[in-house]
């Protein structure tokens, strides 16, 4: 399987969850693949894969690491802007300090990864971001995560009609309820906490009757990465089970 051979792809958050699972399947498909995370990630397991430690959030170490990689012969014609962070509670019980934290994170931190990738791109490049269900419709207790989200469907938006003059489509995948790390954690609090497993009422808007997995959510990424979705920009396709129409 070679969708995307020839293509390097840089993922950020990708140290776990569903940025690894993405980073997984691009290389599967004959991508060379730069997994960003905060700390450095473990690479052995994907091969030819390159490891980068990198802050979303720091606007000039995010633009000299997209100048190493160009000097080094490995700028991304692929950028995935997928780090995030949640912060679950009511909108009168939000800390300021958490609120922003989500955005600076999840909003500005994928700004910052696009438009570094954007201003060195050339044309046949692909960003390709991360937004939610929740960047579509809020739900209660996701005041900061839905205000995160529903703002990089917005940009999405508007960078995908300011890059595609230039050749350069611009996306969002949207996922449902999928199983990663910070849905067990969640979980796991909940449950200590004595609350309801939150899992329950989740399945019940859910028609397909489970969550998904970053793997089942990663071949969006793929295609949306290669060229059978060429005339496709501006677009946020969730993948949610059919939460949605449940």
């Amino acid at each position: 399987m070679d969708l995307l051979k020839g293509r390097t792809a840089l993922i950020t958050g990708a140290g776990r969850g569903i940025g690894r699972a993405v980073a997984v399947a691009m290389a599967q498909q004959g991508a060379r693949v730069i997994l960003a995370d905060i700390e450095k990630p473990e690479v052995a397991d994907i091969a030819g894969a390159v490891p980068l430690a990198l802050d979303v959030t720091d606007e000039d170490a995010t633009e000299r690491a997209f100048e190493s990689l160009a000097a080094d012969g490995l700028m991304p014609d692929v950028v995935v802007p997928n780090a995030g962070i949640l912060h679950l509670a009511s909108t009168l019980d939000m800390p300021t300090d958490k609120f922003a934290a989500v955005l600076e994170v999840n909003l500005t931190g994928a700004f910052l990864t696009a438009r570094a990738g954007a201003r060195r791109m050339t044309a046949g490049g692909r960003i390709i971001f991360t937004a939610s269900l929740f960047a579509i419709r809020g739900g209660s207790g996701n005041v900061a995560y839905a205000a995160s989200k529903f703002g990089v469907a917005g940009m999405m938006e508007s960078m995908a009609a300011d890059f595609a003059p230039a050749g350069i489509a611009v996306n969002a995948v949207g996922p449902g309820q999928i199983m990663t790390e910070m849905i067990e954690k969640l979980v796991a609090t909940r449950l200590e906490q004595g609350l309801p497993d939150p899992r329950e009422r989740l399945l019940s808007r859910i028609p397909m009757g489970r969550m998904g997995t970053p793997q089942e959510l990663a071949g969006t990424y793929v295609w949306l990465a290669s060229e059978l979705s060429n005339y496709v920009t501006g677009q946020t396709i969730i993948v949610d089970g059919g939460w949605q129409v449940g």
